[in-house]
Formats: C-alpha cells, sequence, structure tokens
C-alpha cells in the first residue's frame, strides 16, 4: 500500500465536463475526483507514450489500484453561477428555420445556462486544494507494460479539468 498527498492551486476555478451531457457543463463545487484521476493518468501517458485511444484503460487500472481518494480544500470556498452567454441556439442553415422562434421555445435554446465555478481564496492566496490518494501498489500492468506511478506524476499534473 502507498500513499500520495498533494497540493495544487488553481489560478481561477475548474470546469469538468462529463461525456454524454451535450454541450452543457455542470456546475460542480469541487472538482469530481474523476476529474484528478484523469490529470494523474494523462501525466502516466505521457511518461510511458500511452496512445489516448488506450486512455480509457489506464483510467480503469488506475482505478481497479485505487483504494481512496479525496480532496479537502486549504484556503478556499467555491462560488457557483451560471453564464447566459450561450443559452440562446442561433440557426440560420437547414429546414428547421430560423431560431431563436416564440412558436418553438425548445429548438431556441442550446441549454439552461452553462455551469460554472470559481474557487475564492479565503486568504488572499490562490486557492489550494489538498488531495489524497492511496493505492494498493505503487505499480500495474497494463497491455503488456509495468506501469509505475511515483512522485514525480503528481508533479507533472498541469491542468486539473478541461480545457
Amino acid at each position: 500500500m502507498i500513499a500520495f498527498i498533494a497540493d495544487y492551486e488553481f489560478s481561477w476555478g475548474f470546469q469538468a465536463r462529463i461525456a454524454g451531457l451535450s454541450k452543457t457543463s455542470p456546475s460542480f463545487h469541487y472538482p469530481p475526483p474523476t476529474t484528478f484521476l484523469g490529470a494523474l493518468a494523462e501525466t502516466v501517458a505521457k511518461d510511458l507514450a500511452i496512445p489516448e485511444s488506450k486512455g480509457r484503460n489506464l483510467m480503469a487500472k488506475i482505478s481497479d489500484n485505487l483504494l481512496a481518494i479525496g480532496f479537502r480544500p486549504l484556503n478556499c470556498i467555491p462560488i457557483k453561477y451560471s453564464d447566459i452567454n450561450r443559452i440562446l441556439s442561433i440557426r440560420i442553415s437547414g429546414e428547421a428555420g430560423l431560431c431563436p422562434n416564440p412558436q418553438d421555445l425548445k429548438k431556441s435554446f442550446d441549454s439552461p445556462a452553462r455551469g460554472k465555478t470559481i474557487l475564492c481564496s479565503t486568504d488572499g492566496e490562490a486557492p489550494k486544494i489538498r488531495w489524497f490518494l492511496v493505492f494498493k501498489d505503487n505499480s500495474f500492468d497494463l497491455d503488456g507494460k509495468r506501469v509505475k506511478i511515483d512522485e514525480s506524476n503528481f508533479w507533472k499534473i498541469h491542468r486539473v479539468g478541461s480545457k
């Protein structure tokens, strides 16, 4: 068993998208743990030249090896809001006609809102979140390669969440 504790600063907040949820970004108070695992998997994939097509397998293997994951905000609180600048869906091409159209409100809107979260510092410093992860082992097999997770993977994380 091996455990890691890592503190991460956020310059403004984060955005996390869920596959299959259209263009709407849900507004989470804090980054979901899978978002952090994705950032960790990205560093492992770069080190071992694992192609993006095998990224799902890598995430599954990391998750199989994971015993616990959690986080604690060190100096920040989340503020959720909805960005209304993309509510209206304006369409000119196709047979659907012009939008927005008061006769067909459902087609006039792209989504109810786009959720965003800003992490606000409570002490004037950059917002920080402490993550802790506990793994069964620090290495596992993936398609014949031995994958090892160590401190260097945590240092290489440059983004948590979507672009």
